[in-house]
């Protein structure tokens, strides 16, 4: 199962040191407060397989003060060409199907002038259906939609990028630096912010870049 952490609940350095394993830059919205985004949480996900680019993710997640979402996900190495359709599909069906996530974990609480008879508790089976259900939908609608290939602003320069993008989010892949960016989020949002691409650092724990 994929590890996912803030920064901080893992030493800084535990962290970096599973991606660090090649000298390298990451991405990062070159500044948040400009388009209403505040830095939610930066991780490193994956096992950290060598042979497979997509096993190891410097993650940095940004919320808008709207609630908007938009992640700027960082892989260690480009992917082979056969497997960028895949990644792309996959960003976009993640990044839709996180309310559903959310509201699987949340907990159901009784309403307030309900009798103290515990929480209602729904039939987990049932509700779990109902997520794999729409987590189906999710994942067909996104199979449905064709990639495009365009361009995409990484570091003030235009660079080539394969997108899908349905119900209003978009998933891009683009390669930069010897990295991979997959960038998730809103369309009109992921098409105005600035990502660029800079060493290894914690934003969140004040830490300068590394050398």
């Amino acid at each position: 199962m994929e590890e996912r952490h803030t920064s901080g609940h893992r030493p800084w350095d535990e962290l970096v040191a599973r991606f660090t394993r090649t000298p390298g830059v990451v991405g990062e919205v070159e500044d948040p407060l400009t388009w209403g985004l505040d830095l939610e949480e930066e991780t490193v996900t994956g096992d950290g397989q060598e042979d497979d680019p997509t096993s190891g993710r410097f993650l940095r997640a940004y919320r808008s003060f709207a609630g908007e979402a938009l992640e700027v996900e960082t892989l260690h190495a480009p992917c082979p060409p056969e497997t960028v359709e895949d990644v792309v599909r996959a960003a976009a069906s993640g990044a839709l199907a996180a309310p559903l996530h959310a509201d699987l974990r949340a907990p159901v609480e009784a309403p307030s002038d309900a009798p103290d008879e515990g929480p209602d508790t729904p039939d987990f089976a049932e509700a779990y259906q109902d997520y794999r259900s729409a987590m189906r939908a999710i994942v067909e609608t996104v199979d449905e939609v064709p990639l495009t290939e365009g361009t995409f602003v990484v570091d003030a320069a235009p660079v080539p990028c394969v997108r899908v993008q349905a119900r209003g989010v978009v998933a891009l892949y683009a390669e930069v630096s010897g990295r991979a960016l997959v960038v998730t989020g809103p369309a009109d949002l992921v098409d105005r912010a600035g990502v660029v691409m800079r060493p290894v650092r914690s934003i969140l724990q004040g830490e300068g870049p590394r050398d």
